[in-house]
């Protein structure tokens, strides 16, 4: 009887307690990730995860197509090959490095470094000309499930 109402009411307490530490580490989230977590909903989430630590970065409906296709083949400088996928946004992730347009696989676009804002593992570029801006992921290093 009572140990275990006990350990009913300490599963209780324990599943609050986790559930605020989670509201508390969405809050300290970088707010446009936050608003990716916050708008799904649903058994079947529109979202791409970081490969590394499963950090939502994207959301499968920001897959986008350049130069006529989602994915690509890339190889840069070194013959180091890359499967990319293009995507409009990538909500968690977070750019270093100063734009350039040295070795770019999108001729007109510089590139910067695009990493996981939650482990930082490497995950792709980011790519801008003018107004125009797109992601490229690399495919082996997310999972959309």
């Amino acid at each position: 009887g009572f140990a275990s109402a006990m350990h009913v009411e300490g599963s209780f307490a324990m599943t609050r307690v986790k559930d605020e530490v989670e509201d508390k580490t969405r809050q300290g989230l970088d707010p446009r990730l936050r608003e990716l977590l916050e708008d799904e909903a649903g058994d079947a989430p529109d979202l791409v995860y970081c490969d590394a630590c499963a950090q939502p970065v994207a959301r499968k409906s920001d897959a986008t197509s350049i130069n006529g296709s989602h994915a690509h083949q890339c190889t840069n400088p070194y013959g180091i090959r890359f499967h990319v996928g293009c995507y409009s946004d990538a909500l968690g992730c977070d750019l270093s490095g100063r734009p350039t347009s040295a070795d770019t696989w999108f001729p007109g676009f510089h590139w910067r470094l695009a990493t996981c804002s939650g482990c930082h593992a490497h995950l792709g570029w980011y790519f801008e000309r003018e107004q125009e801006y797109f992601y490229g992921l690399i495919l082996d290093r997310i999972r959309q499930s």
